[in-house]
């Protein structure tokens, strides 16, 4: 989850806003294609691991990389750009406290 995490924040290092991101296609796509790993990734995290970290939604997660995969061109796209700006970070934030 890091690393597509990583992959986000490294595309859309010179990207201000949602403006720019749709103007940008290839970093649109390697965007929604990594939140789509960040899904497959909480998929794969044990139940032990959810279990014990209830503040993150990981159906939530699941539910977003499946929303992205098959509804790709119905995508709201305020939708994404608040996933990015708020929900991104605080994921991030969990995940290290977890790793440690």
């Amino acid at each position: 989850m890091l690393y597509a995490i990583a992959h986000i924040e490294e595309y859309l290092k010179n990207i201000s806003s949602l403006e720019n991101l749709l103007n940008n296609s290839m970093a649109y796509d390697a965007v929604m294609m990594n939140f789509i790993v960040i899904g497959e990734a909480c998929k794969r995290m044990s139940a032990e691991t959810k279990n014990a970290n209830p503040q993150i939604d990981w159906k939530g997660i699941n539910s977003y990389r499946n929303f992205i995969a098959h509804e790709y061109f119905g995508v709201d796209e305020n939708i994404v750009w608040a996933a990015i700006k708020i929900e991104l970070p605080k994921l991030k934030k969990e995940i290290v406290s977890i790793l440690k």
